[in-house]
């Protein structure tokens, strides 16, 4: 009887992939350096370093199809898009302030139990846009649709990550669960922030595992058309990856009394498996949904402020749709069948 070997035929790393690997990580550094002490440290830390983030998107976005829009598309985008994720926090801070002006402090962690992108802002985005049409030649329809719908992707995005990060100091406070509350130190920078470092790597080992295996054993193509280098076995190997990393983490703060979420405890390890399988499914249709937006508009990259990784905006696409997926989940693990109410 034979025995037959199975032998996997590895590919040969494509030129230039150890330059391509040393600037991967030392754009990973150099992000890691900024943002991870922001989501730890929170409050305005975290308010102004997204802050920042997004106003580079969107100087990305609106020179990214190389067209020269004139200062009211920038000033419409610019407002938009900030009231898209600023709007209501600064409403409910008012509405606090008036309530009880002599005890009033401004807070970022009492407004995150939803995404809340408003009817009047859509209606504004499409008014300003359309209105911008109708008087300028050179903005057509495929401006309108391009504009409209990146300001909507990218507002719900950072309104995901800032929900992602400050929603457990909502969720703990309306349980009597004794596993961390708002004026405890330890919770305050670090149990608050684990929801957002669980997502996190599970978007980034997604991304560093689907890079490897798409290079070592890549054969078949995903979605050609879209995006040419993605193969179904890095995408595999991304998922897989990710999904045992972030269930690693999740579980072992869950076993070690700190869950992310009161219901993301032990006692409730599906649903940690759940979202860890979850986060790189979303992480991938946020890749391919901006790959999609730049091969429809002729858009090579967003930007290029990171050398050989184009801009913000194409290191954030899926990280924006990953906070998007998670945000929903969460809520609706939270309210059930309530969460849209």
């Amino acid at each position: 009887m034979n025995n037959k070997k199975l032998d996997i035929e590895m590919n040969t790393p494509p030129a230039g992939f150890k330059a391509s690997l040393r600037s991967r990580i030392l754009v990973g550094i150099v992000l890691a350096v900024i943002f991870i002490p922001a989501f730890v440290l929170g409050s305005w830390t975290c308010l102004f370093v997204f802050m920042a983030a997004l106003a580079l998107i969107l100087i990305e976005i609106c020179l990214a199809p190389q067209k020269k829009y004139g200062w009211w598309v920038w000033l419409i985008t610019f407002l938009i898009t900030f009231s898209y994720v600023y709007w209501f926090i600064l409403k409910d801070n008012l509405i606090g302030y008036n309530h009880d002006p002599a005890n009033y402090h401004f807070s970022l962690e009492n407004y995150f139990s939803s995404l809340c992108i408003s009817i009047i802002g859509i209606a504004a985005s499409l008014l300003g846009y359309f209105t911008i049409a109708m008087f300028d030649k050179n903005f057509t329809m495929q401006d309108v649709t391009y504009f409209f719908l990146m300001t909507l992707l990218v507002g719900l995005g950072i309104q995901g990550f800032y929900f992602i990060r400050y929603y457990p100091f909502n969720a703990f406070l309306q349980t009597s669960s004794s596993l961390g509350f708002p004026n405890d130190p330890l919770f305050s920078f670090w149990q608050s922030a684990e929801l957002e470092i669980y997502v996190l790597i599970g978007v980034l080992s997604n991304d560093i595992f689907a890079y490897f295996g798409g290079i070592f054993f890549g054969k078949h193509k995903m979605v050609e058309r879209i995006s040419p280098k993605k193969t179904w076995e890095g995408f595999v190997w991304g998922v897989l990856f990710s999904a045992l990393l972030s269930l690693g983490f999740g579980l072992g703060v869950a076993f070690a009394g700190l869950p992310m979420l009161p219901f993301l405890d032990v006692s409730h390890w599906y649903w940690i498996v759940g979202l860890s399988l979850f986060i790189p499914l979303f992480a991938n249709l946020g890749d391919l949904s901006f790959s999609l937006i730049k091969r429809n508009f002729n858009i090579k990259d967003y930007g290029n402020i990171l050398r050989g990784h184009g801009g913000v905006l194409d290191r954030a696409d899926s990280s924006i749709f990953a906070m998007i997926g998670v945000s929903v989940t969460v809520i609706f693990i939270a309210h059930g069948f309530n969460f849209l109410a």
